[in-house]
């Protein structure tokens, strides 16, 4: 009567291939989760960038209040001012390009208001020419974010 003979082996690689695969599905789950955290790291700072345009503008609009006007370069719809943020450790490589226009100036009982709409887009990394936001995305890794508001004076 024969033995048989050869069976451990071809059960072995078998074993070894199942567990090479495993290991890559689990290599290649790792890294899309890698990727998806950096994009959320990335699209916080681009946030963080437009709020911090959002507020310069603000303040910038709150610096004359007896006549505010938009700050100059921020025409809706025209070439937009863009902010860099390169003094910044956090937001190197972002920009934000602001917006800005007059909806409405009224005098009531002889107080003046007046009533700005301002949009902020913010993207990194953004390109070397302007305008810097929004862009065209380059790289993995490029975000944006808008923000709009109105403020009254």
């Amino acid at each position: 009567m024969k033995t048989p003979r050869g069976f451990v082996l071809p059960s072995a690689i078998f074993l070894l291939i199942v567990l090479a695969a495993l290991g890559a599905y689990v290599v290649n789950v790792s890294s899309s989760q890698q990727q998806g955290m950096a994009l959320d790291v990335q699209g916080e700072r681009a946030w963080q960038a437009a709020n911090a345009g959002m507020e310069w503008v603000r303040y910038k609009l709150a610096v004359t209040p007896a006549s505010p006007a938009c700050p100059s370069g921020t025409t809706w719809g025209a070439s937009a001012t863009s902010l860099g943020f390169s003094g910044t450790t956090t937001l190197t490589g972002f920009f934000a390009t602001v917006e800005c226009r007059l909806v409405e100036q009224t005098n009531v009982l002889g107080v003046s208001t007046w009533v700005f709409e301002t949009r902020v887009t913010a993207c990194g990394p953004a390109a070397a020419v302007e305008p810097r936001c929004p862009g065209t995305p380059t790289a993995f890794g490029y975000v944006e974010r808008q923000l709009q508001g109105v403020a009254s004076f």
